[in-house]
């Protein structure tokens, strides 16, 4: 726009420049020249606190530009996020039949998403990558979406936490390029069923699947079972409840016979899901542990264990029964591990079993493990350990509420093996985890030993080395 039609105010305190805003409505020589300019733009991204236009100008160029087409023609790349209800329904107006990658997210409501996504196959019929970020673990139920997406023929990505009806999702498990399936599945769904009447390849070049359930259900077992993908190295299970020890194994047994089995990497199982962590913490919500039907023991697991190229096992559940010998048949049957999360949800003063000495295993058979968040039970002096040391490349330690006792002894201990010198170690602030005031008192406490514990492990580690240089260069000497 010419000078006189825009303005932009000067810098200010914190190095940012406000939004363009317009003096007036422009005229049509205006938007001639807007026009042009417009044809090249082909990536326009909206996100962050400062918006790059102020929310009265989207509203007078949708309401004075000419014809009905899209506000930038040539766009191939959208990502669109809007806390305002008013500015966000403005994101339909750059939809246009060259957009190849679209990214909503950040409503002030989820209905909001809905007008943008039952329009998407007629405005932008070549798009390739889609992701929708609602504010709720799921989104709205919308037929009319289904449909929408059940004609997008092009798509290779897609991360969408709407349900959708059989008809889409067997539409997208048929489609040759899909690549990356990021998909909550409603209940009691057929797909399954579905597929297998079809002849051909189901999920054919799927690499990674991110499933989001309200429970972990036969059905679903079932769907992996079928998926052909040789390259699938990437899987993410997040579920509302807890899922029971034999219905997780029976998942798990199916995706370790699929045929990319051998190229499986990484595996993120997730009960609760995680957006509803921070309710729950919030309410203590910490479910009954008398349900041994839902314990997840080493034996759980047992199916992944035997996929050569594991690298990064992230497990996230109340029911996780870990301990020593968990972990010690962990480490050989993975010895490619390079991150390892066994964690509750949140914290809740429970007494972890897995000791020092069980990470033992972790540092002799793992040699990639970068990362480690486990729950340790520091409070005694691990047995001796002088001749067994191995060099760790763990650059993380996330110790969580671990409680600890002699924080010199466990510094000795780890110094033998974490010798990384980006080496560090975190461990859960006071008010991570339940509001118990006595767990919170104990976080409290822990965290300052752990902290003392990072810091002496930077210095013994360093005297460690400079011993060996000194005896390694006497016996070059003799």
């Amino acid at each position: 726009m010419p000078p006189d039609v825009w303005m932009e105010e000067g810098q200010d305190a914190t190095d940012n420049r406000s939004a363009i805003a317009l003096t007036r409505p422009p005229d049509p020589s205006d938007w001639e020249r807007f026009l042009a300019n417009a044809a090249f733009v082909t990536s326009f991204k909206r996100f962050g606190l400062a918006p790059d236009l102020d929310d009265d100008t989207y509203r007078m160029i949708c309401l004075y530009r000419p014809g009905p087409g899209p506000l930038l023609p040539n766009l191939h790349e959208l990502v669109w996020e809007e806390a305002d209800a008013d500015v966000f329904e403005y994101g339909y107006q750059f939809l246009g039949p060259k957009l190849t990658a679209l990214h909503i997210g950040q409503p002030p409501s989820d209905t909001l998403l809905l007008p943008i996504l039952r329009s998407l196959h007629a405005k932008c019929p070549q798009i390739r990558h889609l992701s929708v970020q609602c504010r709720s673990s799921v989104g709205p139920v919308d037929p009319i979406v289904s449909r929408a997406v059940k004609q997008l023929l092009h798509l290779e990505t897609i991360d969408l936490s709407l349900p959708l009806s059989d008809d889409a999702l067997e539409h997208l498990a048929t489609l040759p390029n899909l690549t990356v399936a990021k998909l909550f599945l409603p209940r009691d769904t057929e797909l399954h069923e579905r597929l297998t009447t079809i002849p051909a390849p189901i999920f054919p070049r799927l690499t990674v699947l991110h499933v989001s359930v309200i429970r972990l259900e036969p059905s679903l077992t079932n769907l992996v079972d079928l998926i052909s993908s040789c390259q699938l190295s990437d899987v993410r299970l997040s579920a509302a409840h807890d899922p029971s020890s034999v219905s997780l194994n029976s998942f798990l047994t199916a995706l370790s016979r699929c045929p990319s089995s051998d190229v499986l990497s990484a595996v993120n199982l997730s009960f609760p899901m995680p957006s509803s962590i921070p309710l729950m913490r919030s309410l203590n919500a910490v479910p009954p542990h008398d349900h041994p039907e839902c314990t997840l023991d080493i034996s759980t697991f047992e199916p992944i264990l035997s996929c050569p190229e594991l690298t990064d096992l992230d497990v996230t559940s109340f029911f996780l029964r870990l301990d020593d010998e968990f972990i010690r048949t962990l480490a050989a049957a993975c010895p490619r591990l390079q991150s390892l999360r066994l964690v509750p949800p949140y914290y809740s003063g429970r007494l972890p079993e897995v000791t020092l000495d069980g990470l033992l295993p972790l540092f002799r058979s793992c040699s990639d493990l970068e990362s480690l968040s486990l729950p340790i039970n520091a409070t005694e002096a691990p047995s001796d350990f002088t001749g067994c040391i191995h060099d760790s490349q763990l650059l993380t330690l996330d110790v969580g509420d671990s409680p600890i006792r002699f924080a010199d002894e466990v510094a000795a201990f780890l110094s033998a093996h974490c010798t990384h010198p980006s080496f560090e170690i975190i461990a859960a602030q006071a008010r991570e985890g339940d509001s118990n005031p006595e767990h919170i008192r104990m976080r409290e406490l822990h965290c300052v030993m752990w902290n003392q514990v990072a810091r002496l492990v930077r210095l013994f580690a360093k005297v460690r080395s400079q011993e060996r240089e000194h005896w390694m260069g006497r016996s070059s000497d003799l």
